[in-house]
Order: structure tokens, then sequence, then C-alpha cells
């Protein structure tokens, strides 16, 4: 057989160039192992240091974290029904400078602290629950409001309308006194209060919630008796507290 053909010459060269492309593909996947142990072997290291003394056990966090405003207080609600080992509570504020610990009720649906004695201002808060043997929770997190007497000076009450240039007029078609009310747009006023003395001096009173205009009639008053009203805020829905004006004389004073 003749070895020096120009067939068998191109045998060799196709099968010299398979050899060498194994070779390389053979290469290559022996660098990627290589390179992939030693890369993991680099990401254990920190992880076996992070779980030395043990891997890190997490409670169920408070759930639906929702927080009612108030007059120097607010009040936080949560459902934990995920999670029945947790048995207290802390709430952390102002970065976590200001907190309060506390047991939880279990057998409510709905858990809820209201945190009192708080300076008018915008706060986020923090909730950590705890079980028994110190594992906690991540925490909830939330922003609220808490309103005071900064919030209260800036309130006015609901405006009315003067006929002949005053509050109360008599309406000589009725013979009635009359007050009225304007209407508003402002969905924080909720109501508005008028009180009056009648002819024999009881105290009567009157209200008007709604936000369209009215006129209200104050059955038995004499002329130069005592009226006062004023007008009441919530600042958001589900607020915990309402918000009065101070009484506004428009007739009488006391």
């Amino acid at each position: 057989m003749n070895c020096n053909t120009p067939e068998v010459t191109d045998f060799i060269l196709e099968f010299s160039k398979t050899i060498n492309m194994k070779k390389g593909i053979l290469y290559t996947l022996l660098t990627a192992i290589i390179t992939c142990m030693v890369s993991c072997d680099g990401m254990d290291a920190p992880y076996e240091d992070f779980i030395k003394d043990g891997p890190i056990v997490y409670i169920g966090k408070a759930d639906s974290l929702k927080a009612f405003s108030g007059k120097n207080r607010i009040k936080l609600t949560w459902q934990m029904q995920n999670d029945p080992r947790g048995i207290k509570a802390q709430i952390y504020w102002k970065d976590r400078t200001e907190s309060v610990e506390f047991d939880l009720d279990r057998s409510q649906k709905v858990l809820e602290y209201t945190l009192e004695n708080l300076q008018e201002a915008s706060y986020v808060f923090e909730v950590v629950i705890y079980d028994k043997y110190g594992h906690y929770s991540l925490p909830a997190e939330i922003t609220g409001e808490v309103y005071g007497d900064v919030y209260i000076d800036f309130l006015n009450p609901r405006s009315y309308t003067k006929k002949s240039g005053k509050a109360v007029y008599l309406n000589k078609d009725t013979g009635n006194w009359e007050m009225i009310l304007n209407a508003i747009r402002d969905k924080t006023l909720v109501d508005t209060e008028v009180i009056y003395k009648d002819a024999n001096g009881e105290e009567q009173r009157l209200s008007w919630s709604d936000r369209s205009s009215c006129t209200l009639t104050l059955d038995g008053y004499a002329e130069g008796g005592m009226v006062k009203y004023r007008s009441c805020f919530i600042p958001q829905e589900g607020a915990i507290d309402e918000f009065w004006t101070d009484y506004t004389y428009l007739a009488g004073s006391e």
C-alpha cells in the first residue's frame, strides 16, 4: 500500500485536525470545571463564616401593617395569622432611638397598639415580632402622621353667608331666625355644630355634615341670645381622633 498517495495524506490531515479539536474541547471543559470549583470554594468561604454559629431563623413578620393618625398619638394594626410563634412585638421610630415592647394577644384576629404622647410630626414606624427563643422577624415598616396643635391652628370653621350684615338673621317671610352655611369642597371637614340659647335660656344644638349649602332654622331663638358654632375635621381616612375648631361667637357672648 502506497502511503504517499494524496488520499492517505488528506486522511492523515483530517484525522490530526479532529484530534486537535477534541483536545481543545477537552481543555476548555477542564478549565471551566477548575474555575467553577475555585469560584464555588470562594463563595462558600464567607457563607461558612456567616453560619458558623448556626443559620439565622426568622419568624413571620407583621402582615398588612396599617397606621391610623390621631392627636399626639397613632394606632398601628397588623395581622399575624401566618406564624403562631410570635409572642411579643417591638415598635421602633425616630431611626430606632425610640421603641416600645409589649406582649401579643394571639386571641385577636387583628393585633393593634396605640402609641401615646407623640410630638406632632411624620414618623417611620418599624414593627418586629419575637418568639420565646429570641428569634425575630424582618421589620414591617410604615409611615404615619401624628397631628396636634399646629394642625388645629390652621383649621377654620365652615364659612357662612350674612344677611343684612348679620350671621344670624330674621327671615321676615317666615318669622324664623336663620343661619346660612356655605357649600364646601374640603372632604376633611366632616361636621359643623351650631349651639344657641332659646327664649327660655335652654341650649339647643344643630349640626350639618353635608358639603352642600344649608339654611339652619334656630327654633325658639330670641334676638340677642347666644349663638356660637364650630367645625370638625378628620385629616385622614380612618383617623382615630376628631379635630374641632374653637367656638366662634356669632351673637351674644360668654
